[in-house]
């Protein structure tokens, strides 16, 4: 099915009490490991690459940022399910009002070492150019601590979204959702992170736009079905697809020689394809954060 609007899948998540999931994809493998899910669950799906790490900086590869575009738009006009795109999280404002051009469904401009002000500032072109065009921005605050840096324990100062900041930001960029942090931290596994339920609750009765948790990999099962039940309608999920990637990918290479017939190892497809292999058990988590998140069969 075509490419369906990111407020037509947040508007069917509200009335059936389900979040949808974005599953960042880095690569073919992932990008197809998460439209199998999809597809397997009959789960709507958000589909989509980091704005953060395609335009880094320290990137040793620059890779054409159309080629990516291309690659979620041709899934989400394939798939047979609910597919909406994104191009998430990028400090780059050219990249995102660039990318509104390229397709997406939803961009997002996030910049943690500007001001409130110079964010909501930018954050507003974004929308100006996106609304024109019919695409959707997403918006937060202050990014979560740790995508970058490695944190060995949870920071003291979790830099929480308050009630009246959220209000102020969506009032004055007019974003079509929010991303709260109620405790998360990029914490790549090293603990649980549990949510802030109260401060949820607070700012629900303040938003009326969809709110999105980001760094959904190691949050409490039960602290996430709740805060679905009180309205976070879209979670984005990222280090947890990496490291299983990583982790099958070291084991079925740690079985190998340099006799191996590379034709059949890479790029085959067969079941003796390490790609294949990481493809598939990213792809069964991705599985059971459907189920977790109530979406599976809502296609």
């Amino acid at each position: 099915m075509p490419l369906v609007d990111f407020q037509e899948l947040m508007q069917h998540a509200e009335k059936k009490e389900y979040a949808v999931g974005y599953f960042e994809s880095w690569n073919i493998e992932s990008l197809l490991a998460a439209y199998d899910a999809a597809e397997k669950m009959r789960s709507p799906i958000i589909l989509g690459f980091s704005g953060l790490f395609l335009t880094h900086d320290n990137r040793v590869v620059k890779d054409p940022l159309t080629i990516y575009a291309k690659l979620v738009e041709e899934a989400c006009n394939q798939i047979s399910v609910p597919a909406c795109s994104i191009f998430n999280e990028s400090p780059k404002l050219d990249v995102v009002l660039n990318s509104i051009d390229m397709g997406y469904k939803i961009v997002m401009f996030t910049d943690e070492n500007i001001s409130f002000d110079e964010q909501i500032e930018k954050v507003s072109m974004v929308v100006e150019k996106a609304h024109k065009k019919g695409v959707c921005v997403e918006g937060e605050l202050v990014s979560l601590p740790g995508i970058e840096n490695e944190l060995k324990e949870i920071p003291d100062d979790l830099k929480y979204t308050t009630p009246e900041s959220a209000y102020s930001f969506v009032t004055q960029t007019g974003v079509d959702a929010l991303a709260v942090n109620i405790g998360q931290a990029h914490m790549h596994g090293k603990k649980e992170i549990r949510l802030n339920l109260k401060a949820l609750e607070e700012i629900k009765k303040k938003i009326k736009i969809p709110l999105v948790l980001h760094g959904g990999s190691y949050i409490n099962k039960n602290d996430v079905e709740n805060a679905i039940k009180m309205g976070i309608r879209k979670i984005n999920v990222g280090s947890i697809l990496k490291k299983v990637y990583f982790e099958v990918l070291k084991e079925a290479t740690d079985k190998l020689d340099l006799k191996s017939n590379p034709y059949e190892i890479i790029g085959s497809g067969f079941s003796s394809d390490i790609n294949v292999k990481a493809r598939i058990a990213v792809q069964n988590i991705i599985e059971n954060f459907m189920l977790q998140y109530g979406s599976n069969n809502k296609a």
